[in-house]
């Protein structure tokens, strides 16, 4: 018994399993929900897929290429030529 898996359905919230199940009575179980996949998601209403909302302006006249070479921005003189550069 432990290990086994039986599939079933909600039904007035009580599961009703599809399977015939010899389960004693008074048994606790876990329930895992099963949600199957698919659909667009909803981009308007989902706070998760909205995370560009809450990050702050990026200021003007940084550096185009400052994510591709934050490293060499970071650690090296990337700041330094580039200041020289565009100026």
């Amino acid at each position: 018994m432990p290990g086994e898996r039986y599939r079933g359905v909600v039904k007035d919230a009580v599961i009703v399993l599809e399977e015939e199940a010899r389960l004693p009575e008074g048994m606790p179980v876990w329930v895992i929900p099963q949600v199957e996949p698919g659909g667009e998601p909803n981009w308007e209403t989902d706070p998760f897929l909205r995370v560009d909302d809450l990050l702050p302006p990026v200021p003007d006249g940084l550096p185009k290429d400052l994510a591709e070479r934050f490293e060499e921005y970071l650690y090296g003189d990337a700041w330094r030529r580039w200041r020289e550069e565009s100026s």
